[in-house]
Protein backbone atom coordinates (compact mmCIF):
# COMPACT_ATOMS: atom_id res chain seq x y z
CA UNK A 1 0.00 0.00 0.00
CA UNK A 2 1.34 3.42 -1.06
CA UNK A 3 2.01 6.06 1.51
CA UNK A 4 -0.38 9.12 1.14
CA UNK A 5 1.41 12.31 -0.10
CA UNK A 6 0.02 15.33 1.81
CA UNK A 7 2.78 17.78 1.01
CA UNK A 8 1.27 19.09 -2.22
CA UNK A 9 -2.26 19.77 -0.86
CA UNK A 10 -0.79 21.54 2.14
CA UNK A 11 1.28 23.79 -0.10
CA UNK A 12 -1.80 24.65 -2.18
CA UNK A 13 -3.81 25.32 0.99
CA UNK A 14 -1.13 27.61 2.36
CA UNK A 15 -0.99 29.50 -0.94
CA UNK A 16 -4.78 29.95 -0.86
CA UNK A 17 -4.62 31.20 2.72
CA UNK A 18 -1.85 33.64 1.81
CA UNK A 19 -3.88 34.97 -1.15
CA UNK A 20 -6.94 35.40 1.06
CA UNK A 21 -4.87 37.25 3.67
CA UNK A 22 -3.42 39.51 1.01
CA UNK A 23 -6.91 40.30 -0.28
CA UNK A 24 -8.09 41.10 3.26
CA UNK A 25 -5.08 43.35 3.91
CA UNK A 26 -5.64 45.14 0.60
CA UNK A 27 -9.25 45.84 1.45
CA UNK A 28 -8.30 47.10 4.89
CA UNK A 29 -5.68 49.36 3.35
CA UNK A 30 -8.17 50.70 0.82
CA UNK A 31 -10.65 51.42 3.59
CA UNK A 32 -8.08 53.35 5.63
CA UNK A 33 -6.97 55.26 2.55
CA UNK A 34 -10.60 56.13 1.81
CA UNK A 35 -11.04 57.48 5.32
CA UNK A 36 -7.89 59.60 4.96
CA UNK A 37 -9.06 60.98 1.63
CA UNK A 38 -12.48 61.84 3.10
CA UNK A 39 -10.80 63.66 5.98
CA UNK A 40 -8.56 65.58 3.58
CA UNK A 41 -11.54 66.37 1.38
CA UNK A 42 -13.47 67.79 4.33
CA UNK A 43 -10.47 69.84 5.44
CA UNK A 44 -10.12 71.18 1.91
CA UNK A 45 -13.79 72.15 1.82
CA UNK A 46 -13.47 73.87 5.20
CA UNK A 47 -10.47 75.86 4.00
CA UNK A 48 -12.28 76.80 0.81
CA UNK A 49 -15.34 77.98 2.75
CA UNK A 50 -13.09 80.03 5.01
CA UNK A 51 -11.42 81.61 2.01
CA UNK A 52 -14.82 82.36 0.54
CA UNK A 53 -15.94 84.06 3.74
CA UNK A 54 -12.80 86.21 3.66
CA UNK A 55 -13.50 87.17 0.04
CA UNK A 56 -17.09 88.08 0.90
CA UNK A 57 -16.00 90.23 3.84
CA UNK A 58 -13.15 91.89 1.97
CA UNK A 59 -14.00 92.14 -1.75
CA UNK A 60 -11.08 92.63 -4.08
CA UNK A 61 -13.06 95.13 -6.19
CA UNK A 62 -14.50 98.21 -4.49
CA UNK A 63 -17.78 98.68 -6.31
CA UNK A 64 -19.51 102.03 -5.67
CA UNK A 65 -23.28 102.06 -5.80
CA UNK A 66 -24.49 105.38 -7.20
CA UNK A 67 -27.66 106.97 -5.85
CA UNK A 68 -30.47 107.44 -8.39
CA UNK A 69 -30.50 110.83 -10.15
CA UNK A 70 -32.81 113.29 -8.36
CA UNK A 71 -32.33 116.65 -10.09
CA UNK A 72 -30.00 119.33 -11.45
CA UNK A 73 -28.97 122.37 -9.42
CA UNK A 74 -27.24 125.55 -10.59
CA UNK A 75 -25.75 127.86 -7.97
CA UNK A 76 -24.53 131.35 -8.83
CA UNK A 77 -22.35 133.18 -6.32
CA UNK A 78 -22.58 136.98 -6.69
CA UNK A 79 -20.31 139.88 -5.79
CA UNK A 80 -16.85 138.59 -6.65
CA UNK A 81 -14.28 141.23 -7.63
CA UNK A 82 -13.88 143.37 -4.55
CA UNK A 83 -12.12 140.82 -2.37
CA UNK A 84 -9.11 138.54 -2.73
CA UNK A 85 -8.83 136.51 0.46
CA UNK A 86 -9.38 133.09 2.01
CA UNK A 87 -13.14 133.40 1.47
CA UNK A 88 -13.01 134.10 -2.26
CA UNK A 89 -10.28 131.46 -2.63
CA UNK A 90 -12.39 129.04 -0.59
CA UNK A 91 -15.08 129.06 -3.27
CA UNK A 92 -12.44 127.93 -5.76
CA UNK A 93 -12.00 124.70 -3.77
CA UNK A 94 -15.62 123.51 -3.87
CA UNK A 95 -15.91 120.33 -5.93
CA UNK A 96 -18.91 121.28 -8.09
CA UNK A 97 -19.72 123.14 -11.31
CA UNK A 98 -20.61 126.56 -9.89
CA UNK A 99 -21.03 129.90 -11.64
CA UNK A 100 -19.32 133.00 -10.24
CA UNK A 101 -20.73 136.46 -10.97
CA UNK A 102 -18.13 139.24 -10.91
CA UNK A 103 -18.92 142.92 -10.46
CA UNK A 104 -16.92 145.11 -12.88
CA UNK A 105 -14.97 148.09 -11.63
CA UNK A 106 -13.16 146.52 -8.66
CA UNK A 107 -9.50 145.73 -7.98
CA UNK A 108 -9.88 141.98 -8.49
CA UNK A 109 -12.60 141.86 -11.13
CA UNK A 110 -10.29 140.72 -13.91
CA UNK A 111 -7.81 138.70 -11.87
CA UNK A 112 -10.46 136.71 -10.01
CA UNK A 113 -12.21 135.93 -13.29
CA UNK A 114 -9.00 134.42 -14.63
CA UNK A 115 -8.43 132.44 -11.42
CA UNK A 116 -11.98 131.10 -11.45
CA UNK A 117 -11.81 129.93 -15.05
CA UNK A 118 -8.38 128.36 -14.49
CA UNK A 119 -9.88 126.47 -11.54
CA UNK A 120 -12.68 125.10 -13.72
CA UNK A 121 -15.57 127.40 -12.82
CA UNK A 122 -17.90 129.44 -15.01
CA UNK A 123 -17.81 133.26 -14.92
CA UNK A 124 -20.49 135.83 -15.72
CA UNK A 125 -20.70 139.62 -15.36
CA UNK A 126 -22.70 140.81 -12.34
CA UNK A 127 -23.91 144.05 -13.93
CA UNK A 128 -24.77 146.95 -11.61
CA UNK A 129 -28.21 148.43 -12.32
CA UNK A 130 -30.35 151.19 -10.85
CA UNK A 131 -32.47 150.49 -7.77
CA UNK A 132 -35.86 151.95 -6.87
CA UNK A 133 -34.11 153.33 -3.78
CA UNK A 134 -30.60 154.78 -3.67
CA UNK A 135 -28.10 153.08 -5.97
CA UNK A 136 -24.66 152.49 -4.46
CA UNK A 137 -21.25 151.80 -5.97
CA UNK A 138 -19.78 151.08 -9.40
CA UNK A 139 -20.58 154.58 -10.68
CA UNK A 140 -18.69 154.02 -13.95
CA UNK A 141 -20.64 150.86 -14.77
CA UNK A 142 -24.12 151.11 -13.26
CA UNK A 143 -26.98 151.26 -15.78
CA UNK A 144 -29.46 154.06 -15.07
CA UNK A 145 -32.90 154.51 -16.61
CA UNK A 146 -32.01 158.10 -17.48
CA UNK A 147 -29.10 157.09 -19.76
CA UNK A 148 -29.25 157.12 -23.56
CA UNK A 149 -28.66 154.04 -25.73
CA UNK A 150 -25.00 154.77 -26.42
CA UNK A 151 -24.12 155.20 -22.74
CA UNK A 152 -25.84 151.97 -21.71
CA UNK A 153 -24.24 149.95 -24.49
CA UNK A 154 -20.80 151.47 -23.88
CA UNK A 155 -20.95 150.60 -20.18
CA UNK A 156 -21.97 147.05 -21.01
CA UNK A 157 -19.06 146.73 -23.45
CA UNK A 158 -16.65 148.12 -20.85
CA UNK A 159 -17.87 145.54 -18.35
CA UNK A 160 -17.25 142.65 -20.76
CA UNK A 161 -13.86 144.09 -21.74
CA UNK A 162 -12.87 144.05 -18.07
CA UNK A 163 -14.17 140.50 -17.57
CA UNK A 164 -13.52 138.97 -21.02
CA UNK A 165 -13.88 135.37 -19.79
CA UNK A 166 -17.57 135.94 -18.97
CA UNK A 167 -20.08 133.76 -20.83
CA UNK A 168 -23.16 135.63 -19.66
CA UNK A 169 -24.58 138.24 -17.31
CA UNK A 170 -26.94 138.71 -14.39
CA UNK A 171 -28.12 141.88 -12.67
CA UNK A 172 -26.58 143.34 -9.52
CA UNK A 173 -29.44 145.10 -7.66
CA UNK A 174 -31.49 146.74 -10.45
CA UNK A 175 -34.99 146.72 -8.99
CA UNK A 176 -35.74 149.80 -11.15
CA UNK A 177 -33.63 149.12 -14.26
CA UNK A 178 -34.76 145.50 -14.61
CA UNK A 179 -38.34 146.73 -14.92
CA UNK A 180 -37.45 149.37 -17.52
CA UNK A 181 -37.93 148.49 -21.19
CA UNK A 182 -35.44 151.10 -22.43
CA UNK A 183 -32.60 149.70 -20.32
CA UNK A 184 -33.36 146.05 -20.84
CA UNK A 185 -33.77 146.33 -24.62
CA UNK A 186 -30.28 147.83 -24.84
CA UNK A 187 -28.91 145.09 -22.61
CA UNK A 188 -30.57 142.45 -24.80
CA UNK A 189 -29.03 143.90 -27.98
CA UNK A 190 -25.49 143.79 -26.55
CA UNK A 191 -25.93 140.29 -25.12
CA UNK A 192 -27.39 139.05 -28.40
CA UNK A 193 -24.52 140.48 -30.47
CA UNK A 194 -21.99 138.78 -28.19
CA UNK A 195 -23.77 135.42 -28.28
CA UNK A 196 -24.15 135.29 -24.48
CA UNK A 197 -27.02 134.65 -22.04
CA UNK A 198 -28.75 136.62 -19.29
CA UNK A 199 -29.85 135.30 -15.89
CA UNK A 200 -32.58 137.32 -14.16
CA UNK A 201 -31.67 137.68 -10.48
CA UNK A 202 -35.30 138.73 -9.86
CA UNK A 203 -34.67 141.61 -7.49
CA UNK A 204 -38.21 142.80 -8.18
CA UNK A 205 -41.51 141.15 -9.07
CA UNK A 206 -41.88 143.85 -11.74
CA UNK A 207 -38.94 142.50 -13.75
CA UNK A 208 -39.27 142.28 -17.54
CA UNK A 209 -35.88 140.66 -18.12
CA UNK A 210 -36.97 137.19 -19.22
CA UNK A 211 -39.70 138.47 -21.57
CA UNK A 212 -37.33 141.02 -23.14
CA UNK A 213 -34.55 138.48 -23.64
CA UNK A 214 -36.97 136.05 -25.27
CA UNK A 215 -38.14 138.74 -27.71
CA UNK A 216 -34.53 139.44 -28.74
CA UNK A 217 -33.65 135.73 -28.95
CA UNK A 218 -31.25 135.79 -26.01
CA UNK A 219 -30.95 132.55 -23.95
CA UNK A 220 -32.35 133.29 -20.51
CA UNK A 221 -33.48 131.87 -17.17
CA UNK A 222 -34.44 133.20 -13.76
CA UNK A 223 -33.37 132.69 -10.18
CA UNK A 224 -35.58 130.45 -8.01
CA UNK A 225 -34.09 130.86 -4.52
CA UNK A 226 -31.85 133.37 -2.76
CA UNK A 227 -29.66 131.39 -0.39
CA UNK A 228 -28.29 133.97 2.01
CA UNK A 229 -30.49 137.03 2.43
CA UNK A 230 -29.99 136.18 6.10
CA UNK A 231 -26.33 135.73 7.04
CA UNK A 232 -27.02 132.73 9.25
CA UNK A 233 -25.82 129.18 8.54
CA UNK A 234 -29.05 127.56 9.72
CA UNK A 235 -31.11 129.86 7.49
CA UNK A 236 -28.76 129.35 4.55
CA UNK A 237 -29.06 125.59 4.92
CA UNK A 238 -32.86 125.90 5.02
CA UNK A 239 -32.81 127.94 1.81
CA UNK A 240 -30.51 125.39 0.20
CA UNK A 241 -33.00 122.65 1.09
CA UNK A 242 -35.75 124.67 -0.61
CA UNK A 243 -33.56 124.78 -3.70
CA UNK A 244 -33.01 121.02 -3.47
CA UNK A 245 -36.75 120.33 -3.18
CA UNK A 246 -37.38 122.57 -6.20
CA UNK A 247 -34.85 120.57 -8.23
CA UNK A 248 -36.39 117.29 -7.10
CA UNK A 249 -39.88 118.49 -8.03
CA UNK A 250 -39.15 120.23 -11.36
CA UNK A 251 -35.96 118.45 -12.43
CA UNK A 252 -33.79 121.55 -12.02
CA UNK A 253 -33.44 124.74 -9.95
CA UNK A 254 -31.30 127.89 -9.84
CA UNK A 255 -30.07 129.50 -6.64
CA UNK A 256 -28.07 132.65 -5.95
CA UNK A 257 -25.74 133.23 -3.01
CA UNK A 258 -23.02 135.73 -2.19
CA UNK A 259 -19.32 135.76 -1.33
CA UNK A 260 -19.81 135.29 2.40
CA UNK A 261 -18.00 133.06 4.87
CA UNK A 262 -21.17 131.41 6.16
CA UNK A 263 -22.40 130.72 2.63
CA UNK A 264 -19.05 129.12 1.85
CA UNK A 265 -19.21 127.01 5.02
CA UNK A 266 -22.66 125.65 4.20
CA UNK A 267 -21.95 124.91 0.54
CA UNK A 268 -18.59 123.27 1.25
CA UNK A 269 -20.29 120.93 3.72
CA UNK A 270 -23.62 120.26 1.98
CA UNK A 271 -22.69 119.96 -1.71
CA UNK A 272 -20.67 116.72 -1.34
CA UNK A 273 -23.59 115.10 0.51
CA UNK A 274 -26.11 116.28 -2.07
CA UNK A 275 -23.96 114.85 -4.85
CA UNK A 276 -23.83 111.49 -3.05
CA UNK A 277 -27.63 111.59 -2.77
CA UNK A 278 -28.19 111.94 -6.52
CA UNK A 279 -28.18 115.69 -7.21
CA UNK A 280 -26.06 117.03 -10.07
CA UNK A 281 -24.53 120.51 -9.99
CA UNK A 282 -24.38 122.27 -13.37
CA UNK A 283 -23.22 125.64 -14.63
CA UNK A 284 -26.10 128.06 -15.01
CA UNK A 285 -25.32 128.28 -18.76
CA UNK A 286 -26.76 124.76 -19.03
CA UNK A 287 -30.06 125.90 -17.51
CA UNK A 288 -30.87 128.69 -19.96
CA UNK A 289 -33.01 128.33 -23.08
Amino acid sequence: MKKLDLKTPIIYLLMIIIVILLIILKKMDDKVSGVDEEILKKEKIEITDQEKSIIVKEPLVDEKIEAPFKGRIAIVIDDFGYRNDEISDGFLKIDADLTYAIIPGHNYSTSFGAKAVDAGYEVIVHMPMENTGKTYGEEKFVLMTSMDNDTIQRRLSNAFNQIPMAVGMNNHQGSKASADQHVMSNVARVIKNRGLFFLDSRTTVETIIVNTMEVFGVPTAQRNIFLDNEDNEIKIKEQLQKLVRKAELDGFSIGIGHVKRKTLNVLAKEIPELKKNGFKFDFVSKMVN
